[in-house]
């Protein structure tokens, strides 16, 4: 038996395409029978989201999705890493659990933000402090090039709780967040495969295929309709923001393999999460300039302005999707000729443009909300 079990593990390792089919198609199964079965057991209890003036829902839907995402990542991050021996992932697996049950607690009984604030800084020391997770080089981004050891947790702390809170804000419509995380993790699985960093490829395409098997559920009407709450949406902010830091504190591919200049890296962060960190920024300034929190919730977000255009919940959420990918591929296809300081003006523009398009698009659908009423 033993024999057998080492052999199985040695085919999956030499051939990582056999292993990535069997993280997809296992993954995905695993999700589609285990949400039927949380719908179910939430039906049972009453536990749906409640319905409150911000909704974009006028059921009653469960919002445990990520009870399923819980089961099928701890599964399969715990397969990876009996194949590919790495350590990281008890860092990880201990991450996610702290997030997970602080979400949890917030869907079930509603959670203060000091209380899930509280939550990913927990999550995020048992990250920063892992060697994988160490940025010790700018190269040369801003001029910069090794960091302080101190000065690179500090930035990598600040960038995974940034991630995991700008992921979590997306999540206002069916299919949204999901979309958007698929995009980013689907990328970062073929820039760890071309890097031969497998373990953390085939992190990626779990992640992905995770939110694959979630899409069904909750895009769909009626009984089976599921929203991924905060225990799904903080956990794959989470994996996110992971997968992001150890892209950039991973070492650099030889010149030839190279997708961009390295001095473009942190520009890459702003890239593949182009809308979750645009709709944030954007968030905060706006409630501000408002005189508000920037923690109060509102219905300012990208989302909202599409809804109250007509967009359905599905048209939106690949507009936004289709708007990320465009601007991941725009990085690729530019970022290899053009270097950082010409690369971040174009950025910058970029953001203003859909800072613009966004401003006159909500302006538009409150005038027009005041002249019905």
């Amino acid at each position: 038996m033993d024999q057998l079990v080492t052999n199985l593990i040695s085919l999956l390792k030499a051939n990582v395409f056999l292993f990535s089919g069997f993280i997809i198609l296992g993954s995905f199964l695993l999700m589609q029978l285990t949400i039927p079965r949380v719908i179910y057991i939430a039906f049972t209890k009453k536990l749906t989201a409640p319905i409150v003036a911000r909704s974009s829902h006028s059921q009653k839907v469960p919002s445990l999705g990520g009870v399923s995402f819980y089961i099928t990542l701890m599964i399969f991050i715990s397969i990876i890493g009996i194949v590919y021996k790495n350590s990281a992932g008890f860092n990880i697996i201990a991450a996610i659990s702290i997030l997970f049950m602080v979400g949890l607690k917030d869907d079930l009984i509603n959670s203060s933000a000091k209380v899930k604030l509280y939550g990913q800084i927990g999550a995020a020391l048992f990250i920063v402090f892992s060697p994988e997770f160490h940025i010790s080089n700018f190269n040369g981004f801003l001029g910069i090039h090794e960091l302080n050891p101190i000065v690179s947790t500090g930035i990598a702390f600040f960038f995974l709780i940034f991630i995991i809170n700008s992921y979590n804000l997306i999540d206002g419509i069916d299919g949204l967040a999901a979309i958007i995380g698929i995009v980013v993790s689907t990328t970062f699985a073929f820039l760890f495969y071309f890097k031969h960093d497998h373990y953390f490829s085939l992190f990626s395409i779990l992640t992905a295929s995770v939110l694959v098997g979630f899409l069904r559920f909750n895009l769909t009407k009626g009984k089976m309709k599921i929203f991924m709450g905060d225990c799904g949406s903080l956990v794959v902010g989470l994996v996110l923001g992971i997968l992001t830091l150890h892209y950039l504190s991973s070492p650099l591919a030889a010149p030839v393999h190279r997708v961009f200049f390295p001095e473009n890296r942190i520009l890459f962060v702003f890239a593949v999460l182009f809308v979750p960190i645009f709709d944030t920024i954007r968030i905060i300034v706006i409630r501000v300039a408002n005189g508000r929190s920037p923690f109060e919730a509102d219905r300012n977000h990208l989302h909202h302005a599409l809804l109250d255009k007509g967009f359905s919940h599905l048209t939106s959420s690949l507009i936004l999707g289709g708007i990320n990918l465009l601007i991941t591929l725009t990085f690729f296809y530019y970022s290899k000729i053009l270097t950082y300081d010409v690369f971040t003006l174009i950025m910058l523009t970029m953001y203003f443009i859909f800072t613009l398009i966004f401003y006159f698009l909500s302006r538009e659908n409150r005038t027009h909300k005041r002249q019905r009423t």
